[in-house]
């Protein structure tokens, strides 16, 4: 099957059937079972050609498990990079193996954090845990910032606080796009308690403060990027927990777009808001923002590759000095087939590009010959 991209879907179609087997709540409990399919799955892995398309789903779909806390064992996870690792090798596997690591050490951190708040009589945090992340490691890019909200802000500083000083020199990045918490309504008859993401909990928040807001003075209040605060406004009216009194609630349906909702429109909490469910998880992507997710994702492997290409031709050139391009091109095939099969213009474009760097150059005599330049 073709993907929009230039690989096939199949390898993120794999690394999907792997995910819903690693997840809480999977049908193939049974140890068994799951071994049995496991090894099922490396028979299919073998036959890849995008071996590197399948490492990109399987690393993100992992550190969406571990940092959610949503994996069914420890133990099988690891059977599953153990499998990698005898197929592909120590490198293919080795950020995965980090990402264990960086949640063993989060944990110990954590107990740390609480004995500080502790000694120090830190009293004004929130209920609160963290994870920290070696930023080399997992598939996360950087966080759009905001306003942190005052009931918050406490919690926030004594961390930094307490981690710059045990860890001089390094940087907090906050990933709240990856971050969660949970509110509980007082606006309801009935109370109930909200799974919510960050960026929903700070937009909430603000109701306490004012009972209407317009679009335009959420963003102002907030600085949540445009964009983003339509997809947290668009999921809030969606899950009917708030109002737009400029339009029908009828209006709001599956064709409803982020789009649709205009500056100018006013939001408030539906004070008739009722659910079966006493804990609702409106922590839910949109599909829309899933399928740019998946755009990304083909996006950073075709430039990837082009980095891996590049590095595989400066490695050949390096040891040979001069080579027809011809042969070149069948080594750096040769080399990085296990991985991924590279396609001759990708290659040919790579030459281009460290000619231009001056890696190398054309022999004057004889033109389809290169030459390192050390």
């Amino acid at each position: 099957t073709q993907s929009a991209g230039s690989t096939t879907k199949s390898p993120e179609l794999l690394a999907r059937y792997c995910d819903a087997l690693l997840r809480k709540g999977s049908k193939a409990v049974e140890e068994t079972d799951l071994e049995e399919k496991f090894n099922q799955i490396m028979i299919v892995f073998n036959y890849i050609e995008d071996k590197d398309v399948y490492q990109k789903f399987y690393s993100k779909m992992l550190a969406k498990r571990l940092v959610g806390q949503l994996s069914a064992s420890d133990d099988y996870e690891e059977s599953m990079i153990s499998k990698l690792k005898q197929a592909c090798g120590f490198e293919y596997t080795s950020k995965l193996q980090r990402m264990f690591q960086d949640i063993g050490v989060s944990k110990t951190l954590l107990t740390e954090y609480e004995k500080y708040c502790e000694n120090h009589s830190i009293t004004d945090t929130a209920d609160f845990s963290v994870m920290v992340l070696s930023s080399n490691s997992w598939p996360f890019s950087g966080s759009s910032n905001f306003v942190i909200p005052l009931e918050l802000k406490s919690t926030f500083n004594s961390f930094t606080e307490f981690y710059t000083h045990r860890h001089n020199g390094r940087k907090l990045t906050w990933l709240h796009q990856h971050s969660k918490g949970e509110l509980q309504t007082y606006f309801t008859t009935q109370k109930y308690i909200l799974q919510v993401s960050t960026y929903q909990m700070v937009v909430l928040l603000l109701f306490n403060k004012v009972l209407t807001w317009t679009v335009e003075r959420l963003q102002d209040e907030t600085q949540i990027k445009s964009e983003l605060l339509l997809q947290v406004i668009l999921g809030l009216l969606k899950s009917k927990l708030l109002i737009c009194t400029d339009i029908n609630d009828d209006e709001i349906d599956e064709d409803f777009k982020e789009s649709d909702i205009k500056t100018h429109y006013s939001i408030r909490l539906s004070t008739d808001f009722r659910s079966k469910k006493l804990r609702i998880n409106l922590n839910v992507p949109l599909k829309s923002v899933e399928q740019k997710d998946i755009e990304g994702v083909h996006r950073t492997i075709d430039e990837d590759r082009k980095m891996v290409i590049q590095a595989a031709i400066v490695r050949i050139m390096k040891a040979r000095q001069t080579l027809r391009h011809a042969l070149l091109m069948q080594e750096v095939i040769q080399q990085l087939s296990s991985r991924f099969r590279p396609k001759i213009p990708v290659i040919k474009k790579c030459i281009d590009v460290l000619i231009e760097k001056e890696y190398l150059e054309r022999q004057s005599n004889e033109k389809d010959v290169l030459r390192y330049l050390a």
